[in-house]
């Protein structure tokens, strides 16, 4: 089942993750649907499999059969990363973006929109990515010194105050709608913190205080300098915080969470086997299998779900500067109707425009 972790809940997998660090590859491994799985041999845990998909990753007690000719990607990485010690391991900002430094290379695996994994040197020159891609504004492709995407907004666990008092007031949206825009978070943990500082949402961005911004602004930072909620899936996402939401579904940890969703959609076509574990993990495990039928009955909304949210996160620009051209239409006076016909003439992208409601609903 294709899921989405919140770039919070990436944060706090990776936290769950660092016992991987100063471990060794013992092996890489492609699989039949472009996962990739790490064979990685841990001081405290022994050998655990690490499974990499387009827009998550976590350590499994399964072993998932892999490609019998993998070549390309694969087989790279089997030259690049055998019996190498894992240095550290990262999430790269707020971004949905994992680092793993190895002695001589770097593996920069991107999680989001259809994924990517780029090996580079120590230089971040671009040894080889999974797949070429290529923007305006960088290149994923053999010699080329690999950039990371720009990043939609402020990191929330290091941004100061000014910085994050600066954009609000340079924001023509409302308070709310300049939040977005300002810090790299999801929109329904701002939402939360909004309801719960009881905060327009409504109002110009220029006629917040600066006591409304700065209890936003620390509320916000406090929740990506704590610890994890236990995780839940709401919406097709994965979130480890209070969002305000009943759960539709809530775990002990990242991993178990990730294993007893993506594993039973996503893999079922794909051979597992259970790996001899000790009886702790056993009954990890046999948990897993007992949830396994509560999460199958999620998985159409969740996929649905989720597919909207990349749509919105690869078209973000496109949407800002959509909204950017409505509001300038509707401070002109023009109508709902005239403001459609201005943009689809350029673009036929509006489907539905109600300003009552602040309703929009377009086709990407």
């Amino acid at each position: 089942m294709e899921i989405t972790l919140s770039n919070l809940a990436l944060k706090h997998l990776v936290s769950e993750c660092q016992f991987l660090v100063n471990g060794f590859v013992n092996k890489s491994q492609s699989l039949d649907n472009s996962w990739l799985k790490l064979k990685i041999h841990t001081k405290e845990f022994g050998d655990k499999n690490l499974i990499i998909t387009s827009n998550a990753f976590f350590v499994s007690n399964y072993s998932l059969s892999a490609k019998m000719h993998p070549g390309g990607f694969s087989a790279l990485l089997k030259k690049y990363l055998m019996n190498q010690r894992i240095i550290t391991f990262s999430q790269h900002g707020a971004d949905r973006i994992v680092v793993f430094e190895f002695p001589t290379v770097f593996l920069v695996v991107e999680l989001f929109a259809k994924g990517n994994m780029i090996l580079c040197d120590k230089d971040m020159k671009i040894i080889k990515a999974m797949r070429k891609e290529e923007w305006k504004d960088r290149k994923l492709e053999h010699d080329e010194i690999y950039k990371f995407p720009s990043s939609r907004g402020l990191d929330p666990s290091t941004a100061g105050f000014e910085d994050f008092e600066k954009l609000i007031k340079a924001s023509t949206k409302t308070f709310f709608g300049g939040a977005v825009d300002a810090l790299n978070t999801s929109p329904l943990i701002l939402e939360h913190a909004f309801d719960e500082l009881k905060l327009d949402k409504k109002k110009d961005s220029v006629k917040a205080t600066a006591s409304e911004m700065k209890k936003l602004f620390e509320m916000i930072k406090d929740v990506y300098n704590n610890k994890s909620t236990k995780p839940f899936v709401f919406g097709g996402a994965i979130y480890t915080t209070n969002i305000g939401k009943s759960g539709e579904k809530e775990f002990d940890d990242l991993n178990s969470t990730l294993n007893a969703i993506v594993l039973e959609e996503d893999a079922k076509n794909l051979p597992i086997v259970e790996e001899k574990v000790d009886k702790k993990q056993n009954k990890q495990l046999k948990e897993l299998a007992a949830k396994r039928n509560q999460t199958i009955g999620l998985a159409v909304q969740e996929k649905e779900a989720q597919e909207k949210g990349e749509k919105v996160y690869l078209h973000y620009n496109e949407l800002k500067e959509l909204i950017s051209a409505i509001e300038k239409g509707k401070l002109k006076g023009l109508t709902e109707k005239e403001v459609m016909e201005k943009i689809n003439k350029v673009k036929p992208i509006i489907k539905e425009l109600d300003f009552k409601k602040n309703k929009l609903i377009v086709e990407l």
